[in-house]
């Protein structure tokens, strides 16, 4: 590697903000902004609460002065009413009044607290309603109860007519400050409430707007690349192994592309090693065709021939060979074995490749032909088939005869000494796309764990002096049902006979 590579590549790990992190820090970033939307909000709101309740302190400081001048005068109409008829109904508000003014001032003091000019005014006022009472009403109620016309006489001079009116314009200087008091409150008040919706609405455009910011940053340095990674995935899954995706990026989502041009390439690398290995598959198997048939055709000529030489010598020395036809017919039987030996394996060679000629055919024709080849060893067993209702299948018409001839054919041959009877018949799986078709016999059976052994090629579970055969009639068998999609089996016991199952496609109507 050269040192200006190792330059390009150490700026590029320096370069590298992992994608996580940038995403925290956006978030962290609008989270600090809303915060601060939502401290301004608070504080806004609790400025206005807090003016809010300070003009509503002033409405009620104002309430009090008002009933604490109501209760002054009523003190000075219960007095004036009082000395004027002697009547004590006319004391009895005047009377209550003075047992509740000292409280209604201070109730007066305790509302304008907060402002030194209305708390001064406040004290002057109580000092004032002490002093009328201690030195007018009062005196002038017991005057009254003991000297009426006395009492009369200090009325008419209206002093406490004077008092009164200078408590009372102490009273109005008082309710005017705190009108003026009460309207900057409420202008305060009004402003408070206008900044927190200011504030509100202001903040909420922040979080609308940081939300937008957030949303298309996100798609742009996310979604997008992420979308783009899943279409070339959509396109590389439907077998375009040339696609791409670009990897300029030094975070997690470059990573991401380059892994996955990583796999395009080694998909890519992988079908042409295939597509290599399916082409020297193609032309092996093509030369091994040509093998088996030149093989098949090579071995059988001499067979041939031997089995010629056998017979010519039978016939011209007859006579005179003595003990010899034992060893012609062992010749002749010995060809005859290799030669269905060879043919067997031909056609094993052959099975379950190659293009298959599907067709909707009754798998009772298939049955009925079967039986038919099979006349002769039927008829010599003393054999009797019961073939049920069959299903039309999907097949290769003549791949599927071959099954049936062998899996009948068994059926005779192994019958354990007596005329077989043979049931053949189909019922659904379950899926709905195949049928189970079966060969029920009444043989010799078999062990269960030997049930799953006799589809491989040349296992036998018999000598051929008792039961003749190459052995390799099940495993072709096997083969034509896989091919078609399929499966075929064997359940058996010993001495209670077998049955062979295989699944089929259905006919597609």
């Amino acid at each position: 590697m050269t040192p200006a590579s190792q330059g390009r590549r150490l700026v590029r790990r320096t370069l590298r903000t992992p994608l996580t992190t940038r995403v925290v820090l956006l978030s962290a970033t609008a989270c600090v902004l809303v915060g601060a939307v939502l401290l301004v909000l608070i504080v806004a709101i609790a400025g206005q609460r807090d003016a809010a309740r300070s003009a509503f302190r002033s409405q009620e400081a104002l309430t009090a002065g008002n009933q604490l001048e109501k209760s002054l005068i009523t003190i000075e109409n219960g007095v004036r009413g009082f000395v004027a008829s002697r009547r004590a109904r006319f004391l009895e508000p005047a009377t209550e009044s003075l047992a509740s003014y000292r409280g209604e001032v201070q109730r007066l003091a305790s509302l304008v607290d907060d402002d030194p000019g209305q708390q001064d005014r406040a004290r002057r006022i109580g000092v004032e309603i002490d002093d009328y009472v201690r030195l007018w009403a009062r005196p002038l109620i017991g005057l009254a109860h003991t000297r009426p016309a006395a009492a009369r006489s200090v009325v008419v001079t209206n002093q406490g007519r004077e008092r009164l009116d200078m408590i009372r314009r102490d009273f109005a200087g008082l309710f005017a400050r705190e009108r003026t008091v009460i309207r900057q409150r409420e202008d305060r008040a009004e402003q408070r409430s206008a900044l927190a919706i200011g504030s509100g609405v202001g903040g909420l455009a922040l979080v609308f707007a940081v939300a937008a910011g957030t949303t298309l940053y996100l798609r742009r340095a996310v979604v997008r690349p992420v979308v783009t990674v899943a279409d070339a995935t959509g396109r590389l899954a439907a077998g375009d192994l040339a696609t791409r995706v670009p990897a300029r990026r030094h975070d997690e989502l470059g990573d991401l592309a380059r892994g996955f041009n990583a796999m395009a390439d080694s998909l890519q690398r992988s079908r042409e090693e295939l597509e290599h290995s399916n082409a020297e598959l193609k032309r092996s198997n093509a030369e091994l065709d040509q093998f088996a048939s030149v093989t098949s055709h090579d071995l059988q000529a001499p067979l041939t021939t031997i089995s010629m030489y056998a017979e010519l010598i039978e016939r011209r020395h007859a006579s005179d060979l003595d003990g010899g036809m034992a060893l012609v017919d062992g010749i002749r039987n010995a060809t005859q074995e290799a030669r269905a030996l060879i043919r067997d394996l031909l056609e094993y060679s052959r099975a379950g490749r190659g293009q298959l000629a599907l067709e909707d055919v009754p798998a009772a024709h298939l049955v009925q032909r079967s039986l038919e080849a099979l006349a002769g060893p039927i008829d010599a067993a003393g054999a009797h088939v019961s073939v049920g209702p069959l299903p039309i299948v999907r097949v290769d018409r003549a791949g599927l005869c071959r099954v049936f001839q062998n899996l009948i054919g068994n059926a005779v041959k192994f019958n354990g000494g007596r005329p077989p009877e043979i049931e053949i018949g189909a019922e659904p799986d379950g899926t709905g796309t195949m049928w189970r078709l079966w060969v029920r016999d009444d043989g010799i059976g078999m062990d269960p764990e030997d049930a799953g052994r006799i589809f491989q090629p040349f296992k036998r579970l018999h000598g051929e002096e008792s039961y003749p055969g190459t052995g390799i009639g099940l495993a072709i068998c096997e083969r034509i049902v896989n091919q078609h999609g399929g499966r075929i089996w064997a359940t058996s016991r010993p001495g209670e006979g077998s049955t062979f199952s295989l699944t089929l496609p259905a006919a597609k109507a």
